[in-house]
């Protein structure tokens, strides 16, 4: 399953309030497929190690689902586009003609 049908699956698929077991019995052998790559991860691998008891609706299961995944569902790693240059965090003095 592509990342992006899973809020529409886990919406449809279950009944919430639901426990940690119960998601990981019904949905658990759900393989999502990574963007970039061949990789998949199945539900029950994301999730079945975090501590949560139960969840209360599908968003909060489909966050807990994306801030699990494993590398290969992100971007490009440690790629930030709101950092500064580069060159703005080089050693030393910023302005070249300072005098003193």
């Amino acid at each position: 399953m592509k990342i992006e049908e899973l809020p529409a699956y886990l919406e449809s698929e279950l009944t919430y309030s639901l426990s940690h077991d119960s998601v990981l019995d019904r949905v658990g052998s759900v393989e999502i497929d990574a963007p970039d790559s061949d990789a998949t991860e199945q539900i029950s691998d994301i999730i079945g190690a975090v501590g949560q008891e139960s969840y209360a609706s599908p968003q909060e299961l489909y966050e807990t689902i994306i801030g699990n995944v494993g590398d290969e569902f992100i971007g490009r790693k440690f790629y930030d586009d709101r950092g500064g240059n580069p060159i703005d965090t080089r050693p030393g003095p910023m302005d070249d003609a300072v005098s003193f």
